[in-house]
């Protein structure tokens, strides 16, 4: 599914009934632009099942996939990445920045018809800020003074001190309903967590674990309802195979491997039904080590790692060119992202001298090295259906072996990596990615006080002067002053590397053509997902077609 107001990359798929090259759609000329109209069904798909429907007690893609069709932000980004409208209809700042006053829709309604109020927007804050609720997302809230509903459509925030992704935080909190809410006795296993009730675009229909959840329309979206009837998100957990059902005509849009984008879709049985799209995404792989497993408790034996990492090999390999190599937390080439800094040089001397350094030698000739009486060896996990993680760590196993270092690789089904794997922190290291904010604040994944139980810290890191400077930027509301910590920031994570940063890749997208209304712009090609239609003409299902 694609998202509404956020900025992931979109790895999508879906399948209906089967149709192969053969299918009568291969006839239809999808180049009219046809009659925006209500109707139709889009499918998509996910390698991984959601955790939950409530997005603040998720951190995952699949959930956020799902729910960013259901939920509404008191304000959201444009295709511009500038602010705008959203269940505030409008919003003032203070001249000190420290009080913020949003104006509420006062049409909005949750789609079981109970009018939306400021009272919402407080039981939200309330729950998130509750500590007994289990979200890496609180601290962002628990930092207001004071909350206040002013009358029902007027809600009014003040902060003791700056906070600089004060709006940001805003346009990131999901809104949930109050009566719902009362109604919990615990959030954390609440009714909302399955069923959820919001004030979007779409609302839940079906959901079948395992197989697929499905949203309708919500005709009475204070936004107005959006075109597109039916969307269907398919669990179908390997890339290769949404990619065959894609060019059997099954689906309306995937998320492209490079070797897809670049070698495979080339035909015109494939562009005369698909668009393909190309956008630098918001997102880094890495490989991240548990800090407090012995192996990794020595920074030069993490730059030794780094140094034995072939970026520009997996780039120019597993990428084909489609991606940079990163170093630190940040988008490529935006204000916060420290140009004076490159990614580690592949250097195997250099390696090899760090770990020699470190105390790590070949003592019984067999090629790894030993330190104590003991091997280094580890296991690296990642998810199941990222082919791209999973040939990364192919291609660093191999290197690491040059440097002596014995690397196993382990992948885990997305929900049993998530749960038994990063919420309980058994892991030597993972590989996994980050999607990035607009706003850039790493307080949730590198401050020391995020690694409790489901917080983003799971690697442990822990560094005084990074906390000090996380929290200063956050307290800094002019720019280039903001700057000059975030700097200063990466310049520390690239000495230490708790992280060895491997690349931000591209997006590459298929959207079918009957879908109309895309429009690239600095956002992605989500944002205005409620504009898309597909002509009647050119719709291969409609809603009332699809077997329950």
């Amino acid at each position: 599914m694609l998202k509404r107001t956020t900025l992931l990359p979109l790895i999508l798929a879906a399948a209906l009934t089967g149709c192969g090259n053969d299918s009568p759609e291969n006839s239809v000329d999808y180049t009219p632009e046809g009659t925006k109209s209500y109707g139709g069904v889009y499918v998509s798909a996910s390698i991984g099942e959601p955790s939950n429907l409530i997005p603040w007690l998720a951190g995952d893609a699949a959930s956020s996939e799902v729910t960013a069709h259901i939920y509404n932000s008191l304000i959201k980004y444009d295709k511009n990445l500038e602010f705008e409208a959203d269940l505030a209809q409008s919003w003032d700042v203070s001249e000190d920045g420290l009080t913020l006053t949003f104006h509420l829709q006062p049409d909005a309604k949750w789609s079981d018809g109970t009018p939306f109020t400021a009272h919402d927007v407080m039981a939200t804050y309330k729950t998130i800020t509750d500590p007994n609720t289990r979200t890496p997302y609180a601290q962002k809230y628990t930092i207001v003074k004071e909350a206040k509903v002013l009358d029902d459509h007027t809600f009014r925030v003040t902060y003791a001190e700056p906070f600089a992704p004060a709006l940001a935080s805003w346009a990131q909190l999901a809104i949930l309903p109050k009566h719902k809410l009362d109604e919990a006795e615990d959030i954390n296993t609440a009714e909302l967590v399955q069923t959820p009730l919001g004030t979007g675009p779409y609302k839940l229909q079906k959901w079948k674990r395992g197989q697929e959840i499905q949203l309708i329309a919500n005709p009475d979206s204070f936004e107005g309802r959006p075109n597109i009837t039916l969307l269907r998100n398919r669990l179908i957990t390997d890339l290769d195979a949404q990619f065959l059902a894609l060019r059997k005509g099954e689906i309306d849009n995937m998320g492209l491997k490079p070797i897809q984008y670049e070698r495979l879709t080339n035909k015109d049985s494939f562009t005369d039904r698909f668009a393909k799209y190309r956008y630098m995404g918001r997102l880094y792989v890495y490989m991240g080590f548990n800090l407090k497993h012995d192996l990794f408790k020595d920074k030069h034996v993490r730059q030794a790692l780094s140094f034995a990492t072939p970026r520009e090999t997996i780039i120019n390999g597993i990428l084909m060119g489609h991606g940079v190599a990163s170093f630190g937390p940040f988008v490529p080439e935006t204000w916060a992202e420290n140009p004076n800094l490159k990614p580690y040089p592949q250097d195997f001397a250099k390696a090899k001298e760090l770990l020699a350094d470190a105390g790590w030698k070949d003592t019984d000739g067999d090629g790894i090295l030993d330190k104590d009486g003991k091997p280094f060896q580890f296991t690296v996990v990642t998810n199941q259906g990222n082919d791209q993680r999973i040939k990364t760590a192919e291609i660093m196993q191999q290197a690491f072996k040059k440097v002596g270092v014995d690397m196993k690789i382990r992948v885990q089904e997305w929900a049993t990596f998530i749960e038994n794997t990063i919420h309980k922190r058994d892991f030597d290291a993972v590989m996994l990615g980050w999607s990035l904010p607009v706003e850039p604040d790493p307080y949730d994944v590198w401050h020391s006080s995020k690694t409790g139980p489901r917080e983003f810290n799971f690697v442990g890191y822990n560094n005084p002067r990074v906390d000090e400077l996380i929290t200063k930027a956050r307290q800094t509301f002019d720019q280039a002053e903001r700057q000059k910590y975030l700097w200063e920031f990466q310049e520390i994570l690239h000495d230490e590397q708790p992280y060895l940063f491997l690349f931000s890749p591209n997006s590459l997208v298929a959207i079918h053509r009957r879908v109309k209304g895309v429009e690239p712009a600095p956002a992605g090609i989500g944002y205005n997902f409620e504009d898309w239609y597909i002509p009647e003409s050119q719709r291969l299902y409609n809603a009332d077609m699809i077997v329950q």
